[in-house]
């Protein structure tokens, strides 16, 4: 071999050696740490939903009215009606959840950060929506698999000649005339179904659902079935079916078919199979012997 071939074949073997010493170093260097998302919540439902996906550890802040695990705290931000805008500034959140509520402050929040508006009523809206915060929170198959689940649950009619129920959330004995019922076409409405009830209400609403006292008294539903607020004691549970008692001009009130269910069938996440199951075996217990005033679970 001539000097100058040999002197080319050096130089090949020592670029190849410094390419290979270069890409094991860069092979070596430790990757950059993937950046955590800082999401808040501000609809109970949808920090339900986050806490389902198992996405828990990425949620910075959630609002007043959310439920955490035992022993998790994390900091309270108003709601998505009224958000605490510096404390949810003061926390550099990456993502805002919130609820699509006509009076939602999206606008404002979207100032802070991405902020993602969730349709949150119907069956169709959550389902979508869960599949929707699967993708947002690198998910997509827990959310694919939660929303189908829920869909499977919740699309099931009333059988045939299914009684007429009105589904009512919570009632004040104080404020008697207050009547706050569960709309057909919502989470709750697809629930009552499922446990194979009418709704006593079998149109549409769109406003809000409230009844008067003498709009429920034409409507005579067969039963009644009341959900409490959350954390209502059994005395005071007892207190709201004997409140409700004393509307003697219902059918139901004189057939012992009025029921108080537990406070947790408030959940509108995942939890709302919780509902189909406490009405599931309310009518049941109303098929059989009623004691006298009805029954509270």
């Amino acid at each position: 071999m001539n000097r100058r071939a040999l002197l080319g074949s050096l130089g090949a073997l020592l670029f190849s050696a410094g390419a290979a010493i270069g890409v094991s170093r860069l092979a070596a260097r430790p990757s950059a740490p993937a950046v955590r998302r800082r999401v808040v919540s501000l609809t109970p439902a949808i920090t339900e939903t986050v806490l389902a996906l198992g996405a828990g550890p990425q949620l910075v802040g959630v609002s007043d009215y959310c439920e955490l695990p035992p022993g998790s705290a994390l900091p309270r931000l108003g709601s998505s009606l009224t958000p605490q805008l510096e404390q949810i500034a003061a926390l550099r959140p990456s993502l805002i959840l919130s609820d699509g509520s006509a009076a939602a402050k999206s606008r404002e929040l979207s100032a802070l950060g991405k902020t993602e508006v969730l349709p949150w009523l119907t069956l169709a809206e959550v389902t979508a929506s869960i599949r929707r915060l699967g993708q947002l929170l690198e998910q997509a198959a827990v959310g694919d698999a939660l929303a189908q689940k829920l869909h499977d649950a919740l699309s099931r009619p009333p059988p045939p000649g299914a009684p007429r129920v009105l589904l009512l959330l919570s009632y004040d004995p104080d404020r008697p005339a207050e009547l706050w019922f569960i709309r057909r076409n919502s989470l709750h409405g697809a629930a009552l179904a499922a446990a194979g009830a009418q709704n006593a209400v079998a149109h549409d609403v769109a406003g809000l659902p409230r009844l008067s006292v003498e709009e429920l008294v034409r409507l005579d539903p067969d039963q009644v079935l009341i959900i409490p607020s959350p954390g209502a004691t059994l005395e005071a549970r007892q207190r709201i079916l004997g409140a409700f008692s004393r509307l003697s001009p219902l059918r139901a009130v004189k057939e012992s078919r009025v029921g108080v269910l537990s406070g947790a069938s408030q959940s509108v996440g995942p939890g709302i199979l919780r509902l189909v199951d406490s009405v599931g075996q309310m009518l049941q217990k109303m098929s059989g012997p009623r004691p006298a005033g009805g029954f509270v679970e």
